[in-house]
């Protein structure tokens, strides 16, 4: 039996002074509210940096092999190649283009960014299968030449599935300066939840794309998906090899390495502002401590008259504020992944459009991880216990003469 652990469980229990009591109670709400802002706040950055990331990678692929000195002409040998590396899954030509978009309700144009890609890569990718639709190719039932809108870009034209635009791309042929236009039916009206797309981009045919740039069989990026558990580093090494180094090769991380630097220390700066709140909570700690100790004086004085030393009482203060501790991050915790998984079921957090376009999201996902809870539990109960310290000292010092005749 560990005896000072059941004087202090039983000081927590049952104490004397209602004071003592309520500022015991204020020191675990105290612990409670700053645990459960720290798990708030890390599960908002950890779902908002893996959401980002997911729908990045969803619309796009890990690693991207593109020319600098121009269209990839040669297209078909180039995905060859990349498609032979080890740990390559999918190898696939894309072409992107400015252009400015056209309806009816619309008639001085928007400027977006238009995609072209193999329709057949939805069959693999949730995200790219929300953009072609139920149907999984770009044409109408007629044989017209479709297109993909997001949401926000839809609103913003005016238009809905079944509607035509015209889409105009600046020529890049030397034989001519005139702007290259076609017309497109509106296939689908997408919501991916990845603002980016869903207000700006608009995705069609490959083959269609080249034909609106005039560059047949060109491509100007191959996106390259990896096998699960791949290295991207040795995929790019060997990418450059096979290629004998013709092609500039990237990967996500390198293209959005500034911003996921930055949300990285966002939330290194979140935890230790919101840490703070826990570090103050535990005075609370510090005080219960001491006003039980003088609560408690005739209770030391009797224990230290019966041989027990000052380790055992100090002990009994340090279990008294670690279990204060365990009793506010437990609680914090719980309430606090409660709060999380009832705001990330019902979407509680979701942006309009002017918010999203700085958030990049249209909604957030609050995710918690066990690598987390760990860091905040171990981080609240070790500040917790440092709080024990001085008190429990001062009361392991108390002479046990003085301490009954003040009684």
């Amino acid at each position: 039996m560990n005896l000072p652990r059941l004087i202090a469980w039983r000081y927590i229990r049952r104490p004397t002074d209602k004071l003592v009591s309520a500022v015991g109670i204020v020191s675990i709400l105290g612990l409670v509210i700053g645990v459960m802002a720290l798990v708030i706040s890390m599960a908002l950055m950890t779902g908002y940096r893996g959401d980002l990331q997911r729908k990045l990678l969803g619309g796009n692929a890990e690693v991207f092999v593109y020319s600098v000195s121009g269209p990839i002409r040669d297209t078909g040998a180039l995905v060859s190649a990349v498609r032979s590396v080890p740990g390559v899954a999918e190898a696939s030509p894309v072409l992107f283009q400015h252009a400015l978009v056209t309806t009816e309700h619309n008639t001085t144009g928007s400027e977006v960014m238009v995609k072209g890609f193999d329709p057949a890569r939805a069959k693999s990718t949730p995200m790219l299968a929300r953009i072609v639709g139920s149907r999984g190719r770009f044409e109408s039932p007629d044989g017209e030449n479709g297109v993909a809108v997001g949401r926000y870009l839809a609103d913003r034209l005016g238009v809905k599935e079944g509607d035509s635009i015209s889409v105009t791309v600046p020529s890049d042929s030397s034989q001519s300066f005139l702007p290259r236009s076609a017309s497109f039916v509106v296939m689908n009206v997408f919501a991916t939840g990845f603002y980016e797309y869903d207000a700006r981009w608009l995705f069609i045919d490959l083959h269609e794309a080249e034909r609106l740039a005039g560059t047949p069989g060109a491509a100007n990026l191959v996106e390259v998906r990896l096998d699960p558990g791949a290295s991207i580093d040795d995929v790019v090494r060997e990418i450059g090899r096979r290629t004998a180094h013709r092609f500039a090769v990237s990967d996500w991380r390198e293209m959005n390495k500034q911003l996921f630097s930055m949300l990285k220390i966002q939330q290194l700066v979140l935890f230790i502002v919101i840490g703070l709140i826990v570090f103050v909570s535990t005075f609370n700690i510090v005080s219960t401590l001491i006003m039980t100790v003088h609560e408690k004086r005739k209770e030391i004085g009797i224990l230290t008259s019966m041989g027990a030393g000052q380790r055992t009482v100090r002990r009994v203060f340090i279990w008294y504020g670690t279990m204060v501790g365990l009793a506010g991050t437990g609680i914090g915790i719980a309430v606090g992944t409660l709060v999380c998984w009832i705001i990330t079921e019902f979407k509680l957090v979701s942006f309009p459009p002017e918010i999203a376009e700085v958030y990049f999201v249209s909604s957030i996902p609050f995710v918690t991880r066990w690598r987390d809870l760990a860091i905040i539990a171990a981080f609240s109960i070790v500040v917790s216990f440092i709080a024990t310290i001085i008190p429990s000292m001062r009361a392991a010092r108390l002479n046990p003469v003085d301490a009954l005749r003040h009684e």
